[in-house]
């Protein structure tokens, strides 16, 4: 049963959030931009996946203004406000120093730029359950496993991913994607009371996935 439930993890972390195929953005990291609501020229100092699809951190008016695709325009000329490029891309998978006993591999849902420095938006934490089962604030996705496990409806992964060593491998792959649309979210779980799982590391605290 914890293997099932460590394997059900490892899907839930290489699941994007965003479906089967990443939505483009619309402007790049430092480009020059116009705000609509603020009425102001900046420029993009990050992007991160939101329930809304990609969100905007823009620099204006002396301030950091968070903004969708919809409420900006590009101009397509950048502000190099830093030589330094970002070392990770967005949908990136990556593997996580700072995993503990869970599953090391992650995906990279957002970068921004924070005091001349990238940082990388990654899951820090995966849903979890309590004691006696209940949704409170925990994944109804791993609740609805258990229950299938029970009736001898669950369906196993084809093949569960290796155990990762000091130089990590790409992992194995699973018979269909995670259904996160149909999953309790980390979002029901904060209206709940929890933390959110979304850590903001530096490149230090990954390494990239080699294949």
């Amino acid at each position: 049963m914890t293997n099932l439930v460590q394997n059900l993890e490892q899907c839930w972390y290489m699941s994007p959030p965003w479906g089967q195929h990443i939505p483009p953005v619309l402007v790049s990291l430092l480009e020059r931009v116009y705000v609509k609501s603020a009425k102001a020229f900046g420029y993009c100092t990050g992007v991160e996946w939101s329930e809304h699809g990609w969100k905007y951190e823009i620099f204006a008016c002396n301030t950091n203004i968070t903004v969708l695709g919809r409420e900006i325009i590009a101009t397509g000329n950048l502000q190099l406000v830093t030589k330094e490029k970002p070392v990770f891309r967005l949908g990136e998978l990556v593997e996580f120093r700072f995993h503990g006993d869970g599953p090391p591999i992650r995906i990279v849902q957002g970068i921004q730029l924070i005091c001349d420095c990238w940082f990388y938006c990654i899951e820090w934490m995966s849903p979890g359950i309590s004691e006696n089962g209940d949704a409170s604030g925990v994944s109804g996705a791993v609740a609805s496993f258990r229950a299938s496990e029970k009736m001898g409806q669950v369906s196993y992964p084809t093949d569960p991913p290796s155990t990762q060593t000091s130089t990590p491998k790409k992992p194995a792959p699973f018979s269909k994607p995670f259904p996160r649309d149909e999953l309790f979210t980390f979002r029901d779980a904060i209206a709940l009371g929890g933390a959110s799982p979304i850590a903001r590391v530096t490149y230090y605290d990954l390494e990239r996935v080699r294949v």
